[in-house]
């Protein structure tokens, strides 16, 4: 899962992964997105095989120790040397057979159950190295885990109690769980597996360099045979590579199995965006890892005109969000923050600014993980329905901009909600929640009324009138006006813009507030270190496909500092940073904390995405998060010289960049 700032490149695509607890885990807009996954073009038979594919990157790897780094762009390599016991098919997220050809878990249900979960190992594999698999190195590699405690993959371990060979002939292991674990087939058999007679020799995972010992050795297709991080990587593709032609992959539509049909992939690295982009256009690369950053009109245009190059799009992997802190009166309470959400012109946002090369927001899964979305299960169409309208933009036509004032001062002062009941509200007809959930508050926690204008914020602002909560302006309750930390406008002027109108609007509504410019890293320490702000705007992308680790990280109060608490006469703060500096679901806070832990620990897939589907809804209607926008992610490719690329996969230049490497081939000619 990676964080990173809000900005006109959407879910901020340049961060490197944290580490997080992720699972390792489409409607058109614009004209640029496929709503299914599908193949550019139909490969020929046969597939021609050889050459080297370039891709250019801005930030380089930092280590290729598969235990100990972070960098997103050292797993753009590592994802071509591992591999893990299961898969996911990259459109539907079904858990597929890989190192592992079947599992089953057994002692799921019941007060204080251990699972036992049992699974095989696929035999006749080898090493990148030569040697063959062995289930020695399977359980060597759970064992080496949870004794080493990796921080990457620390909280996947720790719920496994043992792991060792399974006693008689029908399975290879056999893996005890502390508790129930609803994403197990692709948090616990997902861990990348390492070859025990490499890793057997190490002591400290930390300390270990893998290219100074032949490695990294894998399972999987790539050999690193060159490794200078700051300048040139280079992979080569082995011939003895088996997982490519499994059965489900040979069965699916817009997978080619078989590959990789090249010889090599290059990655070359670029002093800054610039520099890559034009390398790019001069035909150096022939690709740009993460895609488009700037999705300028003029830039897009330049790839569509070119006849050498060929636009790959997928839907977002995240989303761009503002989201607010609950410890803080009125952003404590529900009616209030849903007026941020109504003063928010969304098709301004999205038509004007972003020109159509973003999706209008609303729940915190993207809709490329449509199952565990609320409309799926139900009649309700993706991004579409009514009940995805709840808080948008309140005017006074459905053909003007012009916001009603009068009706969102109307929904403060009557202390509505809108819970998941049909109704009107501000205006606007609301059908009730898709499925059933309602939000945690039924009525606003404050008063509130208008008065005369007292705010020096306000003074020269057209607004007639001041928002009083319980009677006192939000300047008295907070010492100051409301602040929202938005990015230096140069980053992104686009967001520097929409932010002009909105406060525009929030004043003339009667609340005193303004924006704080501050630099990506200032934020995040002021916002994920101490909670220090009212409004932030950040973004989230290579989120969970089946939700659950992903709700729990950024969405549960085990993630969330509570100030509220004190610890030997200090405030509970604690200097980890943690993903939910919201607070939603501590006490007194809106929350979704029971569906979310439900879902952890609920084995039956279709139970587990009904309680994910509510949680995401429930999380609507509370509002901790406006989710602005999903990104459209633009991977402009060198499609005259290579085919076999995907279009509508989530993030085809990052998420999925392996699986579209590994079906790659250079045309003839």
């Amino acid at each position: 899962m990676g964080l990173a700032g809000c900005s006109s490149d959407g879910g901020g695509n340049e961060s490197d992964d944290g580490g997080n607890d992720a699972d390792q885990d489409l409607q058109s807009a614009g004209g640029l997105m496929s709503s299914e996954a599908k193949l550019l073009e139909q490969p020929p038979d046969p597939i021609p095989e050889g050459g080297t594919f370039t891709v250019g990157l801005t930030t380089q790897p930092k280590g290729l120790n598969t235990l100990a780094t972070s960098s997103s762009y050292s797993f753009a390599i590592l994802d071509f040397v591992n591999e893990f016991g299961t898969a996911l098919v990259p459109e539907t997220y079904e858990v597929k057979p890989s190192v592992y050809t079947k599992w089953t878990a057994k002692n799921t249900t019941g007060k204080n159950a251990k699972p036992d979960v049992f699974f095989n190992v696929r035999e006749g594999l080898t090493w990148s190295d030569g040697k063959k698999l062995t289930v020695d190195d399977v359980v060597f590699t759970y064992n080496f885990m949870m004794e080493q405690k990796p921080g990457r993959y620390i909280s996947t371990v720790r719920p496994i109690e043992s792991v060792e060979k399974a006693s008689g002939s029908e399975w290879d292991v056999h893996m005890k769980l502390e508790r129930p674990i609803g994403t197990y087939q692709i948090n616990q058999l997902q861990l990348p597996i390492l070859p025990k007679h490499v890793w057997s020799n190490v002591g400290d995972y930390q300390t270990y360099s893998p290219t100074k010992h032949g490695g990294p050795i894998g399972l999987g297709p790539g050999k690193v045979t060159t490794y200078n991080p700051s300048t040139a990587v280079e992979i080569t593709f082995r011939d003895d590579y088996e997982l490519s032609s499994l059965p489900w992959i040979e069965q699916n539509d817009f997978l080619i199995a078989g590959g990789p049909f090249l010889d090599s992939l290059r990655f070359k690295v670029y002093g800054s965006q610039s520099a890559r982009r034009q390398a790019f256009f001069r035909g150096e690369i022939d690709a740009m890892y993460l895609g488009l950053q700037k999705k300028t009109q003029s830039t897009v245009k330049k790839v569509e005109k070119n006849e050498r190059l060929t636009m790959v799009t997928g839907p977002d992997s995240g989303y761009s969000h503002h989201s607010y802190n609950l410890r803080r009166t009125p952003l404590d309470d529900a009616t209030f923050r849903q007026v941020l959400g109504f003063a928010f012109d969304d098709y301004y946002w999205i038509t004007n600014l972003q020109r159509g090369y973003a999706i209008e927001g609303d729940f915190v899964m993207p809709p490329g993980y449509a199952k565990v979305r609320p409309e799926s299960g139900s009649d309700a169409s993706l991004l579409k329905a009514d009940a995805t309208q709840a808080f948008s933009y309140r005017s006074k036509g459905e053909q003007s901009a012009e916001p009603d004032i009068e009706g969102m001062r109307t929904f403060l002062k009557e202390g509505k909600v809108i819970d998941g009941t049909a109704g009107t509200y501000a205006g606007v007809e609301y059908p009730g929640s898709i499925t059933g959930v309602e939000a945690s508050q039924t009525e606003a926690k404050h008063d509130y009324t208008f008065g005369p204008v007292e705010s020096s914020v306000l003074q020269n602002a057209d607004t007639d009138e001041e928002l009083r909560v319980n009677g006192k302006t939000i300047t008295q309750h907070l010492g100051r006006p409301m602040k929202m930390y938005i990015d230096p406008p140069k980053e992104s002027p686009q967001e520097a813009e929409m932010f002009k109108r909105y406060v525009r609007v929030l004043k003339r509504i009667g609340i005193p507030v303004q924006t704080q410019v501050l630099e990506f890293n200032t934020q995040l320490t002021k916002v994920y270190g101490k909670e220090d702000f009212d409004i932030f705007t950040m973004g989230w992308n290579s989120l969970s496909p089946l939700g659950v680790s992903s709700l729990y990280n950024l969405m549960h109060s085990d993630n969330a500092d509570d100030h509220s608490k004190t610890d030997t006469g200090k405030k509970k703060n604690t200097s980890t940073l943690l993903n939910n500096p919201m607070g939603y679901g501590l006490p007194d806070n809106a929350g979704a904390d029971d569906l979310i832990s439900q879902a952890r620990t609920t084995m039956d897939d279709e139970k587990r995405n009904e309680l994910v589907r509510k949680a995401v809804e429930k999380l609507y209607l509370d509002f901790p998060t406006m989710v602005t926008d999903y990104d459209n992610i633009l991977f402009p490719v060198d499609g005259k010289k290579y085919g076999g690329f995907i279009t509508g996969i989530t993030d085809p230049g990052a998420y999925n960049f392996a699986q579209e490497m590994k079906q790659v081939y250079r045309k003839q000619g």
